[in-house]
């Protein structure tokens, strides 16, 4: 009996080695090996922008420290927020359990099943820590009943003016696109501003007249039912003649990108071609160091628009972060979302990236209010709207509008205000659901 005693204690203790043995995590991606003792395993696919990897993975390392009772296997991929919901969507319960992206596809995100809703305590601490506009960015309307279904990460992703001060010495030549492109053109350089091939910076003159605007009616599903838009009318055409008249001035670039943009501020023997670009907190750094202290930072300007001064308008948007509706780690993974979004880690997006914060604590913190660009952000805000609730049809068309005006100037040629008509009308036509 003694000896059978002792064999089956032997047999225990190889069926608990080996079940222990078994049950450590195969290594995959970026793996944190994080203290002796390990109370559960997760793997957790993160997707975010390029530029924001290095500080991605930091921000992961350091939630798994924060829990050391855990291992944590973090697999990463690069994902722009602005083409995050095709690339979600496109396999969504294969997708990533936490990844970032622009408000206007919140939508179509929990219309696609690829957000987890936000509940409980951790909602209760997101609606209080964050400003409200941030909050409703994040926010799905179901019925009636508003939902929390994002992580406000930043509030900054909105258009403004970068210019170098030794060419603009004077405040007022900033305050009008007409004189931003006079002033430039007389010290020989050039103005960037990304109007032909992206919506995003052309809908600045199309919102410098409240009148016009597009409105979407959804059904509980969040799916588009109905589109409405009423850019066809005689002040669109106003604002046609405007950008015709802008897009022929020899001052101005249109067909830019951040690329050119950066290329156009660099030195080249002493002289740079830009003057001043249209652009966002992502280029800050670059052209911080660039330029240095002769960068200037301020709200777009003016234009005139139907004989009278209207200010430049355009999308005040906010980077989320959500939770893969088919995560099958969905708890941690909104644990993951809330720390990722904490107020220590938008206080280093800010440091790092220049980003502006949706937590209160840091948006008041001295050195947030102090920083010029996000003054500038500030400043331009009032004159922006929400990028929520955009029609999924809106992009593509707005995008190419003016392309036959450029090519139009390229082969010396006029466009006729009735030709103008004609791109507004099928801008419409395509839009309209």
């Amino acid at each position: 009996m003694k000896y059978i005693c002792k064999y089956l204690s032997f047999l225990l203790s190889m069926i608990l080695l080996v079940s222990v043995v078994g049950c450590s995590p195969k290594k995959a991606g970026d793996v944190v090996e994080n203290g002796d003792s390990v109370g559960q395993s997760y793997t957790l696919t993160v997707w975010g922008a390029e530029e924001d990897q290095a500080m991605l993975k930091e921000m992961c390392n350091a939630y798994a420290k924060a829990n050391p009772k855990n291992k944590y296997t973090f697999n990463f991929g690069v994902q722009g927020e602005g083409e995050a919901a095709d690339k979600v969507l496109n396999d969504v319960q294969s997708g990533p359990d936490v990844y970032s992206f622009s408000s206007d596809q919140i939508n179509k995100l929990y219309a696609g099943g690829a957000l987890a809703r936000v509940g409980g305590d951790i909602e209760a601490n997101i609606k209080e820590v964050n400003t409200q506009e941030s909050v409703n960015a994040a926010t799905v309307t179901i019925g009636g009943t508003n939902q929390l279904f994002a992580y406000p990460c930043t509030g900054d992703n909105c258009l403004f003016l970068y210019y170098d001060k030794s060419v603009y010495k004077n405040p007022e030549d900033l305050k009008s696109l007409d004189t931003v492109l006079s002033t430039a053109q007389s010290a020989g350089k050039k103005v960037h501003f990304r109007l032909n091939d992206d919506g995003w910076y052309l809908s600045t003159f199309f919102f410098a007249n409240p009148e016009l605007k597009y409105d979407v009616t959804y059904n509980d599903k969040m799916v588009e039912q109905k589109v409405e838009i009423n850019f066809d009318n005689s002040a669109g055409l106003d604002v046609m003649k405007a950008l015709r008249t802008y897009l022929y001035s020899d001052a101005l670039i249109a067909q830019t990108d951040d690329s050119k943009i950066i290329a156009a501020f660099t030195s080249n023997g002493g002289k740079r071609e830009a003057a001043a670009a249209v652009s966002g907190t992502w280029n800050a750094s670059t052209i911080k160091k660039l330029l240095g202290d002769n960068m200037g930072v301020c709200k777009l300007p003016t234009v005139k628009i139907g004989g009278k001064n209207m200010q430049l308008g355009g999308y005040m948007g906010y980077k989320l972060i959500g939770v893969n509706g088919y995560s099958k780690n969905k708890g941690e993974a909104h644990k993951l979302a809330q720390w990722l979004t904490n107020e220590e880690n938008q206080l280093k997006r800010f440091k790092i990236r220049g980003f502006g914060p949706t937590n209160k604590n840091v948006t008041n913190m001295e050195t947030v209010q102090n920083d010029t660009v996000i003054s500038a952000v500030l400043d331009q805000a009032q004159y922006n709207r929400a990028q929520k609730s955009v029609p999924a049809t809106y992009w593509t068309p707005m995008a190419s509008l003016i392309t036959p005006i450029i090519t139009a100037k390229a082969n010396g040629t006029n466009v006729s205000d009735s030709m103008l008509k004609g791109y507004l009308d099928a801008l419409c036509r395509q839009i309209r659901k």
